[in-house]
Formats: structure tokens, C-alpha cells, sequence
């Protein structure tokens, strides 16, 4: 069952540079890598126009704001790159594990997924090194904090990981649909985007069990719980986002952006979502 459409307009669409992917907000701006340039760009959300760009990486996707730092994911380079906000100053490159996917921040640490040797690095957000490689026995992708715990989707497999900060210990948390791609952790729980089954599941974290699992029509992929209190799944491959209500976990309806779409982040009570394809930063009201 789909539930009445809520209104969503695109209200802004920004040029960065190519392939924009994640981006994370940091005081005034938000800041958005671009995968295929290799930049960084700081956008005024009040005038949506690109105050500066700055070249930080080789492959910049996954961003994050933690400890007074962003700090991006540069899959070509095996880094975590540490970035000043306001000036974009490369602070640090940190070596990581093989082809990071994504980096989190959470538990005073910096944390990346790095796929090609199924691994995850705990980086010290204060002397910034690399204080734990942990093996977690898969092929880990997108990465978020929450419930206490660091979650960690995987490429393969019926299965995502948990990550107890205090011990460093990986658990595997089933799901059961083969291609547990990402992970979205909020107050309602923790919402995997399984690519391969064209759903999304939620999961209690305190009993690690499936809540529900919502069919949606395309591959999900990288979403965040947006300002409407939905949850926004990019359909990768698509021009689509689905939206999914927490309250009846029964999908709302398809929002039509452009392009080629793989990550949606939420800020400044916007939802920002790239063409992964071209160079252009979609700003959505919901």
C-alpha cells in the first residue's frame, strides 16, 4: 500500500564539482564532495550559491563533521583526509584500510569502511592515528554511529555488522536479503537499504530482529531520516527517492529528482541529493 503523496520541491539546483556524493553541514555551510573532481565545495545554504572549492582528494565521497573537523573519504588514496571548515585547509591524510567506501564519526573516534579487505579503521579524532584495524569478516560499505554502537553495511551477504565501541568487537546482525548495501541509525531505529531485494528493512537495535521490511521500487541505496521525520532512500541508477513512513513503516511515495542518484543527506532543513552522473546538487523542501 502506498500512503497519499506528501509535497517535496526541488528549490535549488547547484552547480559543484563532477559526481557530487556525500556532504555533511559544519557551522554556517554545508560542505559537498565531489567524487569525480576531487574537490570539496562549500555552499551558503542562505544564497545556495558555492562559496569556494578546494581540491582535497582523488576520489572524495563519503563526509562527516566530528571533533571540529570534516572528514572525507578518499577512495583511490586508501585515506581518511582531515579538513579545517572555513578555510578547507587538507590538515592530515590518514592511511586506512583498502578502497575506503564511507567514514562516520562517533565515541571521540573517526571511523572508516574500507571494502576491498573487509575492514574497519578507528581512527583518534585527537592524535588522529589509526588505533584499531578491526576485521570484520565481510565486505563492509556505508558506515553511521548510534544506540551506542557503530553499524556497518555490507556489499555482500544476508547481514550488516555491529560494532561495540568499548570492546571493538564485531557482531553480525542478520537482515536476510543478500546485499545489505547501507545503513541509516536514528531515533527510529536502524534502516538498512538492501539493494539486491529493492527494499529497505528496520531493525530494533536492542534486540538486533527485523522490525519490517518495505518493498520500494528500485535498488535503495544511502538515505537519511529527513526533516519531515520520513526516511528519504535514494533509488540508485534512478531519478527517484522513496519515502518511507516510521509510523506505519509503509512506503510514502517516489520524490522525481534528476540524474543518476546514489546519497540524500539532510540539512538545514533541506534534503541535498547529487547527479552522480553529471555535477549538479539538487536542494529538495520536503
Amino acid at each position: 500500500m502506498v500512503l497519499a503523496p506528501i509535497a517535496a520541491s526541488i528549490v535549488a539546483a547547484i552547480g559543484v564539482g563532477a559526481k557530487p556524493c556525500g556532504s555533511a553541514a559544519a557551522g554556517a555551510y554545508l560542505y559537498q564532495a565531489d567524487y569525480g573532481g576531487g574537490t570539496l565545495s562549500e555552499i551558503d545554504p542562505r544564497t545556495n550559491r558555492v562559496v569556494r572549492t578546494r581540491h582535497v582528494a582523488l576520489a572524495p565521497c563519503g563526509v562527516v563533521f566530528g571533533g571540529g573537523s570534516l572528514w572525507v573519504e578518499d577512495y583511490f588514496d586508501d585515506t581518511i583526509v582531515q579538513v579545517a571548515p572555513g578555510s578547507m585547509r587538507v590538515l592530515r591524510k590518514i592511511p586506512v584500510g583498502n578502497s575506503p567506501w564511507d567514514v562516520t564519526y562517533g565515541f571521540d573516534a573517526v571511523w572508516s569502511s574500507n571494502w576491498k579487505d573487509g575492514t574497519v579503521s578507528r581512527i583518534d579524532a585527537s592524535t588522529r592515528n589509526v588505533v584499531r584495524t578491526i576485521r570484520t569478516g565481510g565486505t563492509p560499505a556505508c558506515i553511521r554511529t548510534g544506540f551506542g554502537a557503530v553499524w556497518v553495511g555490507s556489499q555482500g551477504g544476508d547481514f550488516i555488522f555491529r560494532i561495540d565501541p568499548a570492546t571493538n568487537r564485531v557482531t553480525r546482525v542478520r537482515v536476510g536479503h543478500n546485499g545489505e548495501l547501507c545503513v541509516d541509525v536514528n531515533r527510529t531505529g536502524v534502516w538498512v537499504s538492501d539493494s539486491a531485494h529493492r527494499s529497505v528493512t528496520r531493525l530494533d537495535p536492542r534486540t538486533n530482529t527485523v522490525v519490517a521490511t518495505v518493498p520500494v521500487p528500485g535498488s535503495p541505496a544511502d538515505g537519511v531520516r529527513g526533516p519531515d521525520g520520513l526516511e528519504w532512500i535514494p533509488l540508485q541508477g534512478s531519478d527517484k527517492i522513496a519515502r518511507i513512513d516510521a509510523a506505519t513503516n509503509r512506503l510514502v511515495d517516489t520524490v522525481r529528482v534528476h540524474g543518476f542518484l546514489f546519497v540524500v543527506r539532510s540539512a538545514f532543513g533541506s534534503l541535498w541529493a547529487g547527479d552522480f552522473q553529471g555535477s549538479t546538487l539538487y536542494r529538495i523542501e520536503p
